[in-house]
C-alpha cells in the first residue's frame, strides 16, 4: 500500500485531480455509474478495471475508420509496451514484442500468446504467424501486457486477442471496399453478415498485391474468412469459423549494412535476387466452439485444426530450400463456476488446453532460385498439455484477489528420414509450473490502484530447436526454456468525462533468455542461445481523454531498461549491454476525429529511440519519428453508406528502418521503410433491413 500512495500522490498532485476518499459504496464496484469496459483475455468476461494486470482495448471504429488496413499494428500504435517491426516484409511477417519479449524472432511472433475468438493461433511450441489474419475482419483487439504463462502456457510477454466481425441486429448488411496505394498497393475486399433467426452470420473475402517500396519485395495473397453462430437455446450456442489463406509468392529483398542503405534504400540484398528469396504459402483453419451460458455456470468447449503448408528460398546454397506440411489440431475446454467463498462473491475459473503440431519438413538445396539435392527429410511432432486453475474473489467491496497457476508439458520429437549423415532422430520434454497472484484496490469509482507477481516460461520453438550451429540435422539439445519472474504494481484511472490514465511499472528477472544470431556460413539463417540472466526494468504510461463526443485524444509513453546481467556470449561477457531490439523510449500521440456529418479524421505522431541491434552494443538503429494522417467522410443515403478516406504514412518523410534483424552476420541488420507515400480508398455498404 506504500507503493500506491506514493504513485497516487504523485500523479493527482502534478495532474491537479483530487484524491479525496469516498465513502464507502454498498454496490459492487462493477455496478458502477462509469461506463465500464469489458474484455475477455483473462479467459472470463471482466470489467477491464478489475483485471490486476495492463490490459487495453482497441475498438472496431478506431480499426476500421481511415488505415489501409494493411496489418495488426496500424490501430495498435498508442498501446504502451507494445512495439512493432517488420510491417513491410510479408515474409519475415509482422514483429511484436511486449515488455522486450518477441524482439528476438527472426520471423512471426515469438514469446507472445495470439488468439483469435478465442481460438490460438500460436503453435503448441509458442511460435505464431499472423498473415492469414485480416484487419478487415477485426472488430476489437486486447492487449494483455505482461508474462501470462499461468493462463496461456508459452506467453512470456502477454496477449493478444482479436475478436472478429458478427451480424448485428440492424439487418443484412453487403459492403465492398477498394485500398489503394502508392508502390502499387491494390487491396479489394467484401463483407456480409447479418442475422437470420438463430443464425448469426459473416464472410468476409479479400485479394492484396502489393509491388513494395523496395526491390524484390512484392507479394499477392487472398483470404475468406466466415464465422457462423447457431442458438440452439436461450443460453447455448454454436460457433463455426474458417479460414483460408493463399499467398502464391511473396518476395524477401533481405536486410543491407548501413553503407547499402546510405546508397540505395531501395535496393534489395543482391544475394536475395540471385537466390530467388520469398516464399508460397496456403493455410486452413477450422473451428467448431460450443458454449453454455446458466445463471452461475460457463462452460465451452472448442475443437480446431490447422492445415498450412509451406515452401520458402533462402539466400545460400545448402539447404537453402525448405518445404514443409503442417497438421496442427487442438482442443480446450473451460469452466466458469460463479459463487460464494465465505459470503463474498467470487468465482473460480478451470480448464485444459491439449494441441498437437506435425511438420513433414523436407530441405533441398538452392541453387540460384532452383531446387537441388534434397538435404533434410523429417518428421517434427510438438505436443502441448496445459490445465489451469484461477481464483478471483472479491474481499471486500474495495479489494479484489486473484490468483491461479498452471502446468504445461510439451513435447518435441524429430523422426529423421533422410540419414546420409546417420539418424538424427531425438525426443525433448519441457515442462513447467507456472502461478500468478495479484490484487485490485478501488480507492473510489475514478481510481483503480493494482499490483501482481507473476512466473512465465517460453520453451525454444521447433524452428530454434531445429537449426543447429553445428551443422547437424538434430535437435540443438544446448537450448533450454527461459524462465522469468514479474512484480508489477500500477493504475488506471477513469473519470465520467471520459478521462482515462494507466500506468504501469514493473521488473521481470530472466534465466536463460533465448536470443538469436547468425554465422557467415548461413546468411539468413537464424540460430539462437541462451544468455545467462536479463533484468527488465519498465514503465508505461497511457492517456486517453474525449474533450467531445467526436474526439478522442491519446498518448502513451513507454520507458524500458532492458539489460543483460550475466551474459558470456561465446567467450565474451555482455554483461551490463541493452538487449538488443527493444528502444529505451516509445512515445505515441494520437487525435481521433468522428463528427455527426460524417467527416473524420485521424493523425498519429510516434517517436522511437535508437535501439542496439547486437549482443556487444557496438551498432544501433537510428531514432526516429513518424505520422500517418487521414481524412475522409462517410454519408448515408437511404439504404446505403458509402465512405472515402484519403490519407500520408511517413508524412515527415524521415529516412527509418522498418526492420532491424538482431545480430545479423556481414553487418546486414537493416530493412528501410518507405518515404512519404499516399493511400486511400472507397467502399458502399448495401443495408437490408
Amino acid at each position: 500500500m506504500l507503493i500506491y500512495g506514493v504513485i497516487i500522490t504523485s500523479l493527482f498532485f502534478n495532474a491537479g485531480w483530487s484524491i479525496a476518499q469516498s465513502p464507502p459504496q454498498k454496490k459492487s464496484h462493477t455496478d458502477e455509474t462509469l461506463p465500464l469496459l469489458e474484455v475477455t483475455a483473462t479467459r472470463s468476461k471482466k470489467g477491464i478495471i478489475n483485471v490486476p494486470a495492463a490490459l487495453s482495448k482497441t475498438s472496431s471504429r478506431e480499426i476500421r475508420f481511415g488505415l489501409p488496413q494493411l496489418s495488426l499494428d496500424e490501430s495498435l500504435a498508442s498501446i504502451p509496451g507494445v512495439f512493432f517491426q517488420n510491417q513491410f516484409n510479408s515474409v519475415q511477417d509482422l514483429r511484436v514484442s511486449i515488455r522486450g519479449f518477441g524482439a528476438r524472432s527472426a520471423f512471426g511472433i515469438r514469446g507472445v500468446k495470439v488468439l483469435v475468438d478465442g481460438i490460438s493461433h500460436t503453435l503448441p511450441d509458442g511460435q505464431a504467424q499472423v498473415d492469414s489474419i485480416d484487419p478487415g475482419v477485426i472488430d476489437s483487439i486486447e492487449i494483455l501486457r505482461g508474462p501470462s504463462s499461468s493462463l496461456y502456457g508459452d506467453a512470456s510477454g502477454g496477449v493478444i486477442s482479436i475478436i472478429t466481425n458478427q451480424g448485428n441486429s440492424l439487418g443484412s448488411t453487403f459492403e465492398n471496399k477498394l485500398g489503394f496505394g502508392q508502390f502499387g498497393l491494390k487491396k479489394n475486399w467484401f463483407n456480409a453478415g447479418g442475422i437470420s433467426g438463430p443464425l448469426n452470420y459473416r464472410l468476409y473475402a479479400s485479394y492484396l498485391s502489393w509491388e513494395g517500396y523496395r526491390d524484390h519485395s512484392s507479394t499477392e495473397n487472398s483470404l475468406v474468412n466466415g464465422k457462423f453462430q447457431l442458438k440452439t437455446g436461450s443460453n447455448s450456442k454454436w460457433i463455426l469459423i474458417f479460414n483460408h489463406f493463399y499467398s502464391p509468392w511473396a518476395e524477401d529483398p533481405g536486410a543491407l549494412t548501413s553503407a547499402q542503405v546510405e546508397s540505395n534504400r531501395q535496393g534489395a540484398d543482391p544475394r536475395s535476387i540471385s537466390f530467388d528469396v520469398g516464399e508460397e504459402v496456403k493455410q486452413n483453419n477450422l473451428a467448431l466452439i460450443y458454449q453454455k451460458d446458466l445463471s452461475a455456470y460457463e462452460f465451452s468447449i472448442t475443437a480446431h485444426l490447422n492445415r498450412r503448408l509451406f515452401k520458402n528460398k533462402l539466400p545460400f546454397t545448402s539447404g537453402g530450400r525448405v518445404e514443409f506440411e503442417r497438421w496442427a489440431p487442438g482442443i480446450e475446454g473451460r469452466s466458469i463456476v460463479e459463487m460464494e467463498v465465505f459470503g463474498k462473491p467470487g468465482r473460480l475459473i478451470a480448464g485444459a488446453d491439449f494441441a498437437l503440431q506435425s511438420d513433414d519438413r523436407k530441405r533441398f538445396d538452392n541453387n540460384n532460385g532452383t531446387p537441388g539435392d534434397k538435404t533434410l527429410d523429417r518428421l517434427e511432432t510438438v505436443y502441448s498439455l496445459g490445465p489451469y486453475l484461477r481464483a478471483e474473489w472479491q474481499w471486500t467491496p474495495r479489494l479484489e484477489v486473484v490468483g491461479g497457476f498452471r502446468y504445461d508439458r510439451v513435447n518435441f520429437k524429430l523422426d529423421d528420414a533422410h540419414l546420409d549423415d546417420g539418424d538424427q532422430s531425438d525426443d525433448r520434454t519441457l515442462s513447467e509450473l507456472s502461478g500468478t497472484v495479484g490484487s485490485v484496490f478501488h480507492w473510489n469509482e475514478s481510481i483503480n490502484l493494482y499490483a501482481n507477481a507473476t512466473t512465465a516460461f517460453e520453451t525454444p520453438t521447433t524452428t530454434e530447436l531445429a537449426n543447429d550451429p553445428a551443422g547437424g540435422s538434430g535437435f540443438n539439445n544446448e537450448l533450454e526454456s527461459q524462465y522469468s519472474v514479474s512484480y508489477e504494481v500500477g493504475f488506471k484511472g477513469r473519470t465520467v468525462s471520459g478521462l482515462e490514465l494507466d500506468l504501469a511499472l514493473f521488473i521481470i528477472r530472466s534465466k536463460d533468455e533465448l536470443i538469436s544470431y547468425e554465422i557467415d556460413s548461413s546468411p539468413g539463417r537464424t540460430f539462437y542461445k541462451n544468455t545467462g540472466q536479463s533484468r527488465r526494468v519498465g514503465l508505461e504510461a497511457g492517456l486517453i481523454n474525449h474533450p467531445a463526443n467526436w474526439i478522442k485524444t491519446s498518448f502513451s509513453y513507454t520507458f524500458s531498461d532492458f539489460k543483460f546481467t550475466e551474459f558470456d556470449d561465446s567467450g565474451v561477457d555482455q554483461s551490463g549491454h541493452f538487449i538488443p531490439g527493444i528502444p529505451e523510449h516509445h512515445l505515441s500521440l494520437n487525435l481521433d476525429m468522428f463528427s455527426k456529418s460524417g467527416w473524420f479524421a485521424r493523425n498519429e505522431i510516434q517517436h522511437v529511440s535508437s535501439f542496439f541491434v547486437d549482443n556487444g552494443n557496438t551498432v544501433e538503429n537510428s531514432s526516429h519519428t513518424k505520422s500517418r494522417l487521414t481524412i475522409g467522410r462517410e454519408k448515408k443515403i437511404k439504404s446505403f453508406r458509402g465512405s472515402a478516406f484519403f490519407g500520408f504514412n511517413n508524412l515527415f518523410g524521415e529516412k527509418y528502418n522498418a526492420n532491424a534483424r538482431i545480430n545479423a552476420t556481414g553487418g546486414r541488420y537493416f530493412e528501410p521503410a518507405p518515404p512519404l507515400n499516399a493511400f486511400g480508398g472507397v467502399s458502399l455498404t448495401y443495408f437490408v433491413e
